[in-house]
């Protein structure tokens, strides 16, 4: 399981546990504004979840877009070298083997 799988998961744990509305009891004048705080910091929770799954992803895709274009610069670089080293094969420069 990666970390999106991971976060993702959490996300729906934190959707299992929610609790309906008569959980917290029929208090006249406030019971509803107990139940909207809790369901308020609920909500919260699961969205910053998503959001951070999401931002993560975007930062896993970029920072796997850096490593690809490294390689291939790498590979570049190392084809150019080659080239060269066999374009001086036949000449003898003094000092240099």
């Amino acid at each position: 399981m990666d970390r999106r799988d991971e976060f993702d998961e959490l996300h729906r744990r934190m959707a299992d546990v929610a609790v309906p509305r008569d959980s917290f009891g029929h208090i006249p004048g406030i019971g509803h504004r107990v139940y909207d705080a809790y369901h308020d910091f609920v909500t919260g929770c699961a969205d910053g979840i998503a959001s951070a799954a999401e931002a993560m992803a975007a930062v896993a895709a970029a920072v796997r877009g850096v490593v690809t274009e490294y390689v291939a610069s790498d590979r570049s670089a190392a084809d150019a070298l080659d080239g060269v080293n066999n374009d001086l094969g036949n000449v003898n420069i003094r000092g240099v083997r």
